[in-house]
């Protein structure tokens, strides 16, 4: 890939890339590469730039073998010197090597003279494209308007406000997808758009039809068409989820299966019965004759399809679902496996004030100091019977976000997620949501104690990450999130690089040593370690707020 960068850019990457074939092993490389970032993108304005490449770097480290970890940090060195071809040019001057010139265009060919027989008929400009000329537009308008005002209402319910260093359920990033406003818009988009034009067959003689002008006019009228249409429109949009729904887990299973067999299997034959009707013949006395009709049958052979080949129904199912991720990813939201067909179903069907109520239950519940966890279980465990598992994973996300650090703690929260289950799969298939977001609290609370010290909080700040960081190791198993812990491990171990040019850099690798030892054994009491923590950052927590 160097081969296609200028000459002093593949000059300084092919010198760097020496230097970097030296280095034995992994300390040594994060040292090298701390001293290498520095030096390349040392001016102040690159000090975003090298804060994100440093933080990826230390995220990708994770699970790689030395091997592997000197690859990635070839592939960042060229990321830098390719995003920053500035660089190149110090170095050649700083080693008297003459700037590369920019390559003279070619001047322009002249045109060879043509005679106006010669030449083309101008053509007119392309027609622009026809609008959508549905003749029930506006009605489809005002519904959709009604649909996705409900529909904001319900997300609406399933939000709660985010927590702040330190806290267990904390993320730098995107937090739990319901908890993002954003979410409402693109289901709403989705919904609105793409399904409700799917059920105008339905809709077209019942509701949209009967949609006049005062309706589109007049409030009044509006409220009250809408209050008698509102179960109808409900129930052709929920056929239309429920026969995507359908389709959609028929493809996932054909995919899996194809996956397993290595092929979507070959085109066969079968012998089908066919029935056959014919004349009832009867010879009386030498006479033939027909009278009547009998009906037999025929075994016939047919062509099969290959067993795990796609319907059109199936592949149109995962179009749509692939257009509504797709839709969530453009606004830089990253939706869940689960947020699929059925969980768009569960949005529009489910009971509003029953939600509600058991809501703020729950979260009161778990916000009261003396609730102790076997009440607080049994009480999910009644939620869990009145509703489906989606809004029961969404009522413990929102417990989790608003107490997880008084009574529904990370233990807690580890116990309703896992339960009996021995394996993912069998956590998965009872848990929809919660699982993804227990396998991200090592990661997130690793990236919350790089923060807490890059922000230079305050020391009860970053006493509570440390703290909370260690809980994952204590109450999170190695069988089900042993690469989550490693993860979060790799992060800490990163921390001399990523603060290398940070003044502070020594006090922070002796915090990211003690928290390592911690987590690998060497000294299991988490109260010394925390205790020397504190003594080692004493000197900058104490000036700092204590959130952030």
């Amino acid at each position: 890939m160097n081969a296609t960068l200028p000459p002093d850019q593949r000059l300084l990457l092919d010198d760097i890339l020496f230097r970097l074939g030296k280095v034995e092993d992994s300390p040594g490389l994060l040292r090298f590469m701390a001293e290498m970032l520095k030096t390349l993108l040392r001016r102040q304005g690159d000090a975003q730039f090298l804060a994100v490449i440093q933080d990826a770097f230390a995220a990708g480290l994770a699970g790689l073998g030395f091997p592997e970890q000197k690859e990635l940090a070839a592939e960042v060195i060229q990321v830098v010197i390719t995003k920053r071809p500035e660089i190149a040019l110090a170095w050649q001057k700083i080693h008297g090597q003459p700037p590369r010139q920019p390559a003279q265009a070619a001047a322009p060919a002249q045109a060879p003279q043509r005679r106006a027989a010669d030449l083309p008929m101008e053509m007119p400009p392309p027609l622009p494209p026809e609008a959508d000329e549905y003749v029930f537009s506006h009605a489809e308008a005002f519904v959709a308007a009604q649909l996705g005002d409900a529909l904001d209402k319900r997300l609406a319910l399933m939000r709660v406000p985010l927590p702040a260093i330190p806290s267990v359920a904390w993320c730098l990033d995107q937090p739990f997808f319901l908890f993002v406003p954003d979410f409402a818009a693109i289901a709403k988009a989705f919904i609105t758009g793409t399904i409700l034009r799917r059920c105008r067959d339905g809709l077209e003689k019942r509701v949209l039809s009967r949609i006049d002008h005062e309706v589109l006019t007049r409030p009044d009228r509006q409220a009250e068409f809408w209050t008698e249409a509102r179960e109808l429109v409900w129930k052709v949009v929920d056929e239309a989820l429920t026969k995507l729904a359908t389709h959609h887990k028929a493809a996932e299973a054909k995919q899996a299966a194809a996956v397993r067999a290595g092929g979507e299997g070959k085109e066969g034959f079968k012998m089908v019965a066919m029935p056959v009707t014919r004349p009832r013949s009867y010879n009386i006395l030498g006479v033939e004759f027909a009278l009547g009709k009998v009906t037999t049958t025929k075994q016939v052979k047919v062509k099969v399809p290959p067993p795990y080949k796609l319907e059109p129904d199936e592949i149109e199912a995962l179009d749509l679902i692939r257009q509504f991720r797709n839709g969530a990813a453009q606004a830089g939201l990253n939706l869940p496996e689960a947020a699929d067909f059925q969980f768009l179903r569960t949005l529009l069907n489910f009971n509003t004030r029953l939600f509600a109520q058991s809501r703020d239950e729950l979260i009161g519940l778990a916000a009261h100091e003396d609730t102790t966890s076997g009440f607080l279980a049994e009480r999910l465990k009644a939620a869990d019977k009145t509703f489906t598992n989606f809004l029961t994973d969404v009522l413990v996300m929102m417990m989790f976000t608003r107490c997880g650090d008084t009574s529904f703690r990370l233990a807690q929260f580890h116990a309703v997620c896992v339960g009996s289950a021995r394996d993912k799969s069998a956590m998965l298939a009872k848990r929809p949501f919660i699982p993804a977001e227990l396998a991200r609290r090592p990661h997130e609370l690793a990236v919350q104690l790089r923060e807490a010290l890059r922000r230079r909080l305050h020391m009860d700040a970053v006493l509570g990450s440390v703290e909370r960081l260690l809980d994952c190791y204590k109450v999170m198993g190695r069988n089900l999130f042993g690469h989550e812990l490693d993860e979060a491990r790799a992060v800490v171990t990163a921390f001399p690089m990523v603060f290398a040019s940070d003044p502070e850099a020594a006090t922070y690798t002796a915090v990211a040593k003690l928290v390592l030892a911690t987590i690998t054994g060497e000294q299991p009491d988490r109260s010394i370690c925390l205790m020397r923590v504190g003594q080692a950052y004493d000197r900058i927590g104490r000036k700092a707020a204590a959130t952030a």
